[in-house]
């Protein structure tokens, strides 16, 4: 009876190692990836709940990397759209810009085939050449606002001297 008892005490003491054993396994050691984990580490795990946590977390890492893409490909549509917005604002300013310098060489060359002999005309002249230089650097859409402003000025001007020419 006694080496009944015996082994009966060394299958409980074992039992209990075991059980122990795997009371002490904590997530961190139950990786699915691991060399070779021993029975013991394995059983452990998948009683302890420690595959489970490792699969959860890994499985909220992905959720959070998904996260991620969605927003970063959510910036890059954003960053595309403005920057294709910018590029509409600079081609429109660059219209307008060779428009009034277009509409500024025409009103230059009708002014100086024009019939008006007078210091008037070659100031008007004078004035319109610097703002033809002038309109080579401007680049801002305020700067070619106040361009054409002047050349619509200037076509008033040249409009009064044409009708003060006529009525001589």
């Amino acid at each position: 009876m006694t080496l009944f008892m015996d082994n009966s005490m060394r299958k409980y003491v074992l039992l209990a190692s075991i059980v122990l054993t795997g009371c002490a396994t904590s997530p961190q050691d139950c990786d699915l990836h691991a060399q070779d984990p021993s029975f013991i580490t394995k059983l452990s795990c998948a009683t302890s709940g420690g595959y489970r946590q490792q699969v959860d977390q890994k499985e909220q890492q992905v959720r959070l990397s998904q996260y991620q893409n969605e927003s970063a490909k959510q910036q890059q549509a954003y960053t595309q759209n403005r920057q294709q917005n910018v590029n509409q604002q600079v081609a429109d300013e660059q219209a307008r810009l060779n428009a009034v310098r277009s509409d500024l060489s025409q009103t230059l060359s009708q002014l100086k085939s024009s019939k008006i002999k007078s210091s008037e005309r070659q100031r008007e002249i004078t004035q319109l050449q610097a703002l033809q230089r002038q309109s080579q650097h401007a680049s801002s859409a305020s700067e070619i606002a106040e361009i054409e402003k002047k050349v619509a000025q200037a076509r008033q001007r040249i409009k009064v001297l044409e009708e003060a020419n006529t009525l001589r």
